[in-house]
């Protein structure tokens, strides 16, 4: 089993970091100098010609040019009046030129020995061919380097994280053009010599990816140490070839009749060598690649192998075919071909590392971290389609305007041209509409909606109260929404975690989880969505050794890639297993953050909905009304705190006594975050079960925007209202107070919905100081959204602070008269040096003698809290 502590052990990987960092920088440093000359190129304009490799014969005669006088095979003698010696000569005229200038070129041609003059102009290429040129040479280069970095600075140690640095960095050079011989002595031999090792390199990383991606084959990693000499002699004729390349290369800038003399010395080799590269790249890479996806157990192993397979085959086998034919003609494939072919079989090869990319980051194969494969994964799909739009057209665009611009051509067929130029880029723009519906629907969902439909069932699964239907709206809406097609509830209780509702497995999984095993803890303690990785020995699947291989198996049953907790406070009632998407896509950080805001709602509502089905269940089985109202009164008390978590410095209590048995006054206390202290105390209008029901609804309201973590009060309150009023009769409503109390500061942050103002009282001087706590709003649950306020206060040792519900200050006796808030302010100011419970039962002993004895009509509620002096002065 793999673990983490041997790597806790390597030292830093400080010599790949200053490689990675050289690479980085020396092809950034290329790619700014060559982009600056690609932008150039494009800003005058000029009768291109370019000579064949290592001669001095025109291989490259643009119409322009022709029109002039050039054509193929004539032979380069001077330009400007100085003898053509290679390619930096001409590359340099081309890169000091302006517009005005002429450039003068002494050729021999079949009949005789002439000049001719190129004019310069002022570059008209239109806008649509310097984006593409920007996106081919600038934007695509740079894309392959940042990602192959940005791979290897993730995993410096990993081989194949190396490989496809190379690889990438290959694919980079694979569409320079004629710029770099201008780069001046010494620079440009560098720059050259890394180009072209570059664009003849790219069959060996071809071949390494293909053997070493995902894992090497089995028989390799059975054979004994000497295996490793393998793919190194594998590619070392195709090491010769680059050596070879990269000689000539920079040779001929200077001395093409010396690079023309190490081309004759070759030639032999050249076709044999031609062949062996191009069973390297097939046999090596798509027949290493197709075999290990028939292989593959996993299936997302298999699902990377043929994405990788049939991208690969798309990008290279067009360039692949026009290579080989131009091999066994023995000439070269501007010959053989239209230009438009060649350039389009040069462009499909750009899909190579966008398929790489879309592998490698979106598909995990080479685990890199999940803010890189969120960042990429709609970029490489939708908006790829949008880059294949923009292509398409500016090759339509490209093709009418040669068209229109050909001399030769009829006016007719002109107009008919454009006709169906302007009518192609209309088919285009629909069916790429079309394809980026179809991509949302199929393998995104509904991106702008996903984020919508997840938060609004967050807040819906608060307002069900049953069990069985809470389960099925949550799991059928999850697997609409996100697409996916195999989703399990898996609860609880006394027993194992079972299946207790499961779409998409035909029957039901049989499959249990006991409470102490594995998977149980990691969810329990962790309280995190986990994602399932069969194919990944470093995950903790196979990590934690308290899971077994009968849960990996239960797993593998449920089909799960993301387990989902089911939580409420220390205790798990259960969890979600959701299979894989439709479109085989892995959940995204976006995706997890969602569910797990669904599964944390989800999973208070269980709980209240269990609390609500025991109430339901209790009273079903009395048959008399005060053994109903005794169940009812029973389930009420544990709604209210059992325990009060320790507040430092702070003393409270809290105490509820209910006038008909159960109902609808509430109280609460929260532990929060940073050892603050959430204090409630609410009236709900109406009395008996009704009024219980709703005050249950309250609590779970509030508990559950208070886990959220909110800062902002006055906006908790506003969602607590708005839940309130959703879940409760036009009819019913409550006022309202919470806060939130800061040790640290003594500050005292709350909201007062329509609820009596709670006090407090400050002694200074032998003088009592009253403070009435109002700042807020209206009730809540009586209207949809309202607007309210936050205040704020600073208790100073030794105040107390008195909240109480009306039934506490209108208590009334015999003769109808109320007790009042006169006399609970004088009970509160003799019960000084009292704590909380003592005060609490001070108050209610007073207003019970006012009464003497008269039937009470509403529940009495009181919240005390007082910050102890002698822990305040230290």
């Amino acid at each position: 089993m793999t673990t983490d502590s041997p790597r806790r052990n390597l030292p830093p990987p400080v010599f790949q970091y200053v490689c990675l960092a050289v690479l980085f920088a020396g092809a950034m440093l290329f790619q700014i100098r060559y982009g600056r000359d690609v932008w150039h190129g494009d800003a005058v304009d000029l009768p291109f010609v370019a000579p064949k490799t290592a001669s001095a014969a025109l291989e490259i005669v643009r119409p322009s040019a022709e029109k002039l006088g050039l054509h193929a095979g004539d032979i380069l003698l001077a330009i400007n009046g100085q003898n053509y010696t290679g390619t930096a000569l001409l590359s340099e005229t081309y890169a000091k030129a302006r517009p005005g200038d002429h450039i003068e070129l002494t050729v021999q041609s079949t009949s005789a020995e002439h000049s001719v003059v190129l004019p310069v102009t002022a570059g008209t290429t239109p806008l649509g061919h310097v984006i593409f040129d920007m996106l081919l040479n600038i934007v695509a280069p740079i894309g392959c380097i940042l990602l192959a970095c940005w791979v290897v600075l993730v995993r410096p140690r990993d081989r194949l994280a190396w490989i496809l640095l190379g690889l990438m960095f290959c694919f980079s050079q694979l569409l320079s053009s004629f710029a770099i011989e201008s780069w001046g002595p010494g620079y440009r031999d560098v720059a050259m010599a890394y180009r072209s090792a570059l664009a003849s390199g790219w069959p060996i990383f071809m071949f390494l990816f293909g053997f070493f991606f995902p894992e090497p084959f089995p028989f390799y990693t059975r054979m004994p140490a000497w295996r490793k000499w393998i793919p190194l002699l594998v590619v070392v004729p195709v090491l010769v070839n680059v050596a070879v390349f990269v000689a000539i290369s920079i040779t001929e800038m200077t001395d093409y009749a010396r690079a023309q003399q190490m081309v004759q010395k070759f030639r032999p080799f050249q076709t044999p060598l031609a062949i062996y590269i191009f069973c390297v790249v097939g046999f090596g890479f798509f027949s290493s690649i197709f075999t290990k996806s028939a292989m593959a157990i996993s299936q997302d192993a298999k699902r990377r192998l043929r994405l990788l397979y049939w991208g690969a085959t798309v990008a290279l086998v067009p360039l692949f075919i026009i290579s080989l034919v131009s091999l066994f003609r023995g000439k070269s494939m501007y010959d053989l071909f239209p230009d438009w072919l060649v350039a389009l079989g040069l462009i499909m090869t750009v899909l190579f590392p966008l398929t790489l990319a879309y592998v490698i980051v979106v598909q995990r194969a080479i685990d890199v971290r999940v803010a890189v494969r969120q960042g990429l994964k709609y970029a490489l799909a939708k908006n790829g389609i949008r880059i294949l739009q923009a292509i398409l057209t500016l090759t339509m665009a490209y093709l009418v305007l040669k068209l229109v611009s050909d001399q030769t051509t009829s006016l007719a067929w002109k107009a008919g041209a454009v006709v169906l130029g302007a009518g192609a880029v209309w088919r285009i723009s629909r069916r790429a509409d079309k394809l980026r519906d179809w991509i949302d629907r199929r393998f995104f969902r509904e991106a702008y909606n996903a984020e919508q439909v997840l938060s609004e069932l967050s807040d819906q699964v608060r307002g069900i109260v049953e069990s069985r239907s809470l389960i099925e709206t949550v799991a059928t809406r999850i697997s609409e929404t996100l697409h996916i097609p195999q989703v399990a509830v898996l609860l609880g209780g006394s027993g194992p975690y079972r299946p207790a509702f499961a779409l998409g497995y035909g029957t039901p999984p049989d499959v249990a989880f006991p409470p102490g095993t594995g998977t149980v803890k990691v969810l329990q303690t962790n309280r995190e969505p986990a994602r399932v990785y069969f194919d990944d020995p470093s995950s903790w699947l196979y990590r934690d050794p308290g899971i077994n291989e009968q849960e990996r198996t239960g797993l593998a049953d449920l089909h799960a890639e993301l387990l989902l907790p089911l939580s409420t406070r220390d205790k798990l009632l259960g969890f979600i297993s959701l299979g894989p998407k439709r479109s085989d896509e892995p959940y995204s950080g976006t995706d997890v953050r969602l569910l797990k805001s669904v599964a944390a709602q989800t999973g208070l509502a269980l709980d209240n909905a269990r609390l609500m089905s025991a109430i339901a269940d209790e009273v079903a089985q009395r048959e008399r009304l005060n053994r109903e109202v005794e169940i009812a009164r029973e389930v009420q008390e544990r709604l209210f705190p059992q325990t009060l978590p320790p507040i430092d410095g702070v003393d409270y209590a809290g105490a509820c006594r209910p006038a008909l048995g159960v109902g609808g006054d509430y109280y609460d206390f929260l532990a929060l975050p940073g050892g603050r202290l959430g204090i409630a105390i609410g009236d709900v209008s109406g009395k008996g079960i009704a009024a219980a029901l709703m005050m249950a609804s309250l609590q779970a309201s509030l508990r559950g925007e208070a886990t959220r973590g909110a800062e902002n009060l006055a906006t908790l309150m506003s969602h607590v209202n708005h839940l309130v009023f959703e879940a409760s009769s036009s009819n019913r409503y409550a006022t309202f107070f919470y806060a939130q109390y800061n040790p640290a500061t003594r500050q005292l942050t709350y909201v007062n919905a329509g609820h009596n103002p709670p006090m407090l009282f400050h002694r200074a001087a032998g003088a009592w100081q009253i403070s009435r706590l109002e700042v807020g709003g209206t009730v809540v649950g009586l209207l949809e959204t309202f607007p309210y306020e936050q205040g704020s206060l600073r208790i100073e040792p030794g105040d107390v602070l008195i909240a109480f519900t009306d039934g506490i200050s209108e208590s009334m006796n015999s003769a109808d008269e109320e007790w009042g808030e006169g006399p609970l302010i004088e009970t509160v100011k003799a019960c000084a040096g009292l704590t909380p419970s003592e005060t609490i039962a001070r108050i209610m002993k007073a207003a019970d003698t006012f009464v003497a004895g008269a039937k009470q009509h509403d529940d009495m509620t009181l919240v005390v809290l007082g910050v102890r002096a002698e822990n305040a002065s230290s």
